[in-house]
């Protein structure tokens, strides 16, 4: 008995026959979104925070704090998928990327880097910039132990090695469970969510891929703020407006999952005292 009754089609465009035998069957599971937020509010706490703590806060760090409380509050969707089902993390860790210029400012030998702030739900705005400040400023001044041994080990090694070497960190990590700090890697780099901020380069709208080695359920990629027309009540005024971009992981996030991040990560950036601890 068949599965489908089928015919074949045997008239095809040459496009269509290439792209038949060009591409497998999807098997990719991510999802994409994005929302605009009016930032009004937001940058008018942040320039307060600014003046209180003396520390450079920035959207991004808003943000993180932002996610972290998310992610605290729907534990679910803080896991990772292993041996064919979900696993719950003890804690919500969020990975911020940092930019490591290259040699000359030339793009190609630039590097990809970040900090996991550990127990990030933990955190208020201040304390996110303050580690972010210090742990970016020993990376950039390459004085950051887990990057710099990364780095090293990687720059040695032949392509044809650091292929099979990293598909086994991943394996030892995430199947087995296993710290690869032995081998020189660091554990559990990425941890729960990423967030990156591709606004300072002038995009606004990206979308981060996941990287094979971490076991992340979303990331979160920030465009600039731009002015645009907005609707309140029955005008049209001008507003500042920030693109938000979300990667998830829809063995993970669902729609209704997305859709509740999206709510409530809008909520808490629109009225942002509600990111103070307590």
């Amino acid at each position: 008995m068949r599965n489908v009754p089928l015919t074949r089609l045997t008239r095809l465009s040459s496009f269509r026959r290439i792209a038949a035998v060009a591409w497998p069957e999807p098997r990719d599971p991510h999802m994409y979104g994005s929302m605009e937020i009016r930032v009004e509010a937001l940058e008018a706490w942040i320039a307060a925070e600014r003046a209180r703590t003396g520390e450079r806060i920035t959207v991004t760090h808003a943000v993180t704090r932002a996610l972290a409380m998310v992610l605290d509050r729907h534990r679910d969707i803080n896991g990772i998928v292993r041996f064919g089902t979900v696993w719950m993390r003890r804690d919500v860790d969020i990975f911020v990327q940092v930019a490591v210029e290259g040699e000359e400012g030339k793009a190609a030998t630039a590097d990809l880097s970040g900090v996991k702030l550990a127990r990030a739900d933990t955190l208020d705005v201040p304390s996110i910039a303050r580690q972010l400040r210090e742990r970016a400023a020993r990376i950039r001044a390459r004085q950051d132990p887990d990057f710099e041994n990364t780095k090293s080990l990687l720059d040695r090694l032949p392509g044809f090695v650091l292929g099979p070497l990293l598909r086994f960190v991943e394996w030892l990590s995430w199947t087995a469970n296993v710290s690869p700090r032995f081998i020189g890697s660091p554990a559990d780099p990425f941890g729960s969510a990423c967030v990156t901020n591709v606004g300072v380069f002038g995009l606004t709208k990206a979308w981060a891929p996941f990287f094979p080695l971490a076991r992340c359920s979303m990331i979160v990629t920030l465009g600039a703020i731009e002015v645009r027309p907005v609707v309140e009540g029955d005008r049209i005024v001008p507003g500042r407006v920030l693109h938000v971009n979300g990667t998830f992981d829809h063995r993970l996030v669902d729609g209704l999952h997305a859709g509740l991040v999206a709510k409530e990560l809008r909520q808490l950036l629109e009225e942002p005292e509600r990111l103070a601890m307590g």
